[in-house]
Formats: C-alpha cells, structure tokens, sequence
C-alpha cells in the first residue's frame, strides 16, 4: 500500500516516437473560460476556447470538438480528452478547460459526430455505441493527434486521457498510435467479449503498447473489479510496459464526474493530480 490507502501497480519500458500530419479544418472562436474548482474550468479568463470540425476523408477522419488554449503564444503540449459514452457532455468540456488551464492544449473531440446525438436510456446508449466501429473512434483519434501536431503552438509532444468508455478507447490507441508521448485510462473496461465492431480490448494489445500508461481504477467498482485490474498490471508487468497503475479505496466507476452521485473528491483530486504530473514527465520540454 502506498500513501492514502491506494494501491498502485508499476511497470516500466518504452520508445518515444514522434508524428506529423495535416488535416482539413474549421474553426470557430468562442471566447474565454476559468476554472478555480471542479466544473469551473469553463469560466477560466485565461483561456480561449474553439468549437472545431476536422475532416479528412482519406484518413477516415471526421469529428467535430472544443480546442481549448492557454492565452499565451509559446510552445506546449497537447492533450486529446476522450468522452464518456454520454457523449461530449459539459463536464467533458470543463475537464479539457482544466487541462489547458495547466498549460497545454486541450481537445474535446466529439466521437459521436457522424451518428449525432447520443439517446437517453442506457440500454439504447449501448445500442448506439455498438454499431459504431473501433477503428473509426480510433482512426478520429490518431486524426486529432495529427491536428493537434499542426497548431503553432504545439511543442509536437501528445498525450490522451480518457474516461469510462474512452478509458478503454485510451488504452487501445497506446498500442494503436505509438506517434503517441503519454495516455491515461480512467476506469476503462480492460476485457471482455469481441464482436466485429469491438474486436479487441485493452488485455489483448498489452504487448503492442509503446506509449507510458497511467491508469486509475475505483476498488468499489462494479463493472471493472480489482481482479480485473490486476489482469492488467500483471499482464503489463510480464510485457516490460512503462506504466502505473492506482486503485483508489472507497472509489466506484466514475469517480471523477463531478456531476453524478458516483462523484469522489479525495480520489479524484489526487487521480488528477497524478494525471497532470505525468503530463508534465512526457509532455512538456
């Protein structure tokens, strides 16, 4: 056990490789935002927010997003957040508010941009997700890595934090894009059953993985319990992956949304926190 009762898993090796691409792109500018608290992100003056379209038909590559910018013009790097199966959701936007309020660019992409909205009712939510393939979720990802490369003020360092169901799409682009410098899982399914639309989960691309892995898991969670979570530390551990791995005591599934009752403060302050110092390891110089 480490510091405050959370257990932590820790494996280690890796290559850095870089990327560059171009992209057909729209922006929109949307003014300022601050964030002094969780949720309060969007109101920070000190950041200019976009609403944006990228589109590349050759690359499959096709989403609509929130760029989020530190007012400064100077060199950094960049961070795609990846939604919760809820979508693009405010809470999304005020997560990459906070995220460029520590100094990078931020990118909100919406995943659901082809289909539209998400509908409510989880069991037609599930319905929705699942007829969209992997590999255009991915493809739209690697795609936002490559704009975000292209922006004047990109240092061409590029990480990705993911939540619930982008936790998963998170762990799966490690081994997907090694143009990649850091991801961090929030609470991704880490197995499960393959379909032709889901073909792969993160336990079985453990060992293409070549991008640093944080993950954060809540112990109480029902949908991804701690023997699941020990799969993948040990499955990390025997593959010699850069990665560390944190479980969270009294934590359940979406312990970092502010907005919902499975909101827990202690741990998810001290995810963030940890979420922003591995930043700062391989994002930023």
């Amino acid at each position: 056990m480490t510091r405050q009762g959370e257990r932590k898993g820790k494996v280690s090796r890796r290559t850095l490789l870089g990327g560059t691409g171009a992209m057909v792109v729209g922006v929109v500018a949307q003014g300022a935002g601050a964030q002094d608290a969780p949720g309060q992100g969007l109101h920070d003056p000190n950041l200019i927010k976009h609403e944006i379209e990228v589109e590349d038909k050759a690359q499959n590559v096709h989403f609509r997003g929130l760029l989020v910018q530190p007012k400064e013009e100077q060199k950094r790097g960049s961070v795609i957040v990846i939604h919760e199966i809820f979508g693009l959701t405010e809470h999304i936007r005020d997560v990459a508010c906070r995220i460029a309020s520590a100094g990078y660019n931020a990118l909100a992409p919406d995943l659901f941009t082809r289909e539209g909205h998400p509908p409510s009712g989880f069991g037609a939510l599930l319905e929705f997700v699942n007829k969209i393939p992997d590999q255009q979720i991915l493809d739209d990802l690697k795609g936002a890595a490559r704009y975000l490369r292209q922006l004047p003020t990109s240092n061409q360092k590029v990480g990705v934090v993911g939540f619930c169901w982008g936790g998963r799409f998170a762990m799966l682009l490690a081994a997907e894009d090694p143009t990649l410098n850091a991801v961090v899982a929030y609470y991704g399914r880490i197995s499960g059953t393959p379909t032709p639309n889901q073909p792969q989960y993160p336990i079985d691309v453990v060992s293409k993985m070549q991008v640093p892995l944080m993950g954060h898991f809540g112990e109480e969670d029902q949908a991804i319990p701690p023997s699941e979570v020990k799969k993948l530390q040990e499955a990390l551990a025997a593959a010699h992956k850069t990665a560390e791995i944190y479980e969270y005591p009294g934590a359940g599934h979406a312990f970092n949304n502010d907005t919902r009752d499975t909101y827990r403060p202690e741990a998810a302050k001290l995810a963030f926190q940890r979420t922003l110092d591995w930043f700062a390891k391989y994002l930023k110089g």
